[in-house]
């Protein structure tokens, strides 16, 4: 397993038991801006699926927690109609079908004041206390990039932000799968400068890599609202994907989605049952089981530790209303 990261400007990848050769780094993607032809295009759209902007102004306003957000910023009741919204090659149908699903769950999941919570700041679902360090996991509305995903679980180090893992919780059908719902998992990053504090997470906690850790998170969400399914997004689909990296989006996403045991279906996006399942302790080389014992026995614990927190302030979480 690799662990990727920013640092400076640049990315790259580490090796889960080393440190990474500089040879790694090269340029990330640009950030995104809003120019003239982006705004022709939301309008456009927006223009032609009258009757899909009307349903999600209804429930925008409708919902006190969701208004408050666009009273402060107008501009997330349109990112849906971004063309790179979520996943490239998406039709507006779908990326609504996205938004609505979402933000429905949420509310009908959450109550008021931890759903409001999650929308303004970042809520610590789970903390592991290590020595003098404290490492917590995070969840809040995904800020600066809100087009990758619309939650973030955040992986912090002695408070500072160190990785990013952006989901979405949309309609099966949407990802061409049977579930009902599925959790899409669409950004995976270190963050810019975190370099040395990645490469220590992974040291110190029995050797799982930030990515992981998160996902066993993720896991302990799908647990507490009954989601059986995770999908990952594949790198030539990734909101930001630029051909001039296209190796490091490949490694950062297919790669650590197939390395997952993950199975890749026509439509480009991996799809896992959750939990996830792993290779029998016997086909693991006889050095490295108590490893990897001691690695799977964490990430479990993470998990159910973030299943107890949903399950204690949102305990009507896995109860789904009517689709």
């Amino acid at each position: 397993m690799t662990v990727h990261y920013s640092a400076g400007n640049q990315i790259g990848a580490i090796p889960e038991d080393s440190a990474p050769p500089a040879s790694t780094l090269i340029p990330s993607w640009p950030k995104k801006t809003w120019s003239l032809e982006r705004l022709w295009s939301i309008l456009w759209h927006g223009l032609t699926h009258l009757g899909t902007h009307r349903e999600v102004l209804r429930l925008l306003l409708k919902l006190p927690p969701l208004a408050e957000i666009v009273s402060s910023n107008p501009r997330f009741a349109v990112k849906y109609l971004t063309p790179n919204y979520l996943v490239q090659g998406m039709t507006v149908a779908e990326r609504a079908a996205c938004f609505l699903h979402h933000y429905r769950r949420l509310h009908d999941a959450m109550p008021d004041s931890l759903l409001r919570r999650t929308l303004q700041e970042n809520v610590a679902i789970h903390e592991i206390p290590e020595g003098a360090h404290r490492f917590t996991i995070t969840m809040g509305l995904s800020r600066p990039y809100d087009e990758e995903g619309e939650l973030s679980l955040h992986l912090h180090v002695d408070g500072e932000i160190v990785f990013v893992l952006s989901f979405t919780i949309v309609p099966g059908w949407v990802v061409k799968s049977r579930a009902a719902e599925v959790l899409l998992v669409t950004r995976l990053q270190g963050v810019k400068g975190a370099y040395s504090q990645i490469c220590f997470v992974t040291r110190t906690l029995h050797d799982v890599a930030p990515a992981a850790l998160l996902l066993a998170a993720l896991q302990g969400l799908a647990d507490a609202f009954g989601i059986s399914e995770i999908a990952g997004i594949s790198a030539i689909r990734q909101s930001a994907y630029s051909q001039d990296c296209a190796a490091v989006f490949k490694e950062a996403y297919d790669d650590f989605f197939v390395e997952l045991g993950m199975y890749k279906s026509e439509t480009g996006f991996y799809h896992a049952p959750v939990p996830l399942q792993v290779k029998p302790l016997a086909f693991i080389k006889h050095g490295h089981k108590l490893r990897t014992k001691e690695k799977r026995a964490f990430k479990q614990q993470i998990q159910l530790a973030c299943a107890g927190f949903f399950q204690q302030f949102a305990p009507t979480a896995s109860l789904k209303p009517p689709l």
